[in-house]
């Protein structure tokens, strides 16, 4: 599940204070993945210097670590999604979205 998956490879250019991706010894090796539930999945990330809306759909806690790390997707681009490390600082929570209230990262799902 790892070797394919773009954590190591930015999709654009890092900024100053953005999200960081998830190491690869992060995600290689032993650890455990869960779904993520509907009150943990809605945050905002920061991408290229700003904010934006994403849906975690994934965790993982690699075996001996305290680094939680999330995978995140902003939108519906093959290259809109990532592993990243879960800081406060970098991927918040936010609460769901109203029901009518549309987004615009994360595929839209409620």
């Amino acid at each position: 599940m790892t070797a394919d998956v773009p954590f190591s490879r930015p999709a654009r250019p890092e900024l100053p204070g953005d999200a960081v991706r998830a190491p690869r010894e992060l995600m290689a090796g032993p650890g455990r993945f869960w779904d993520a539930e509907p009150r943990w999945r809605w945050v905002r990330i920061r991408i290229g210097g700003r904010w934006i809306p994403g849906d975690v759909e994934r965790w993982r806690l690699h075996h001996g670590s305290t680094a939680w790390i999330a995978l995140v997707r902003w939108g519906p681009g093959t290259l809109d999604w990532g592993w990243y490390l879960v800081d406060p600082d970098t991927v918040r929570p936010t609460p769901r979205p109203h029901s009518g209230e549309p987004r615009t990262g994360g595929g839209g799902r409620p």
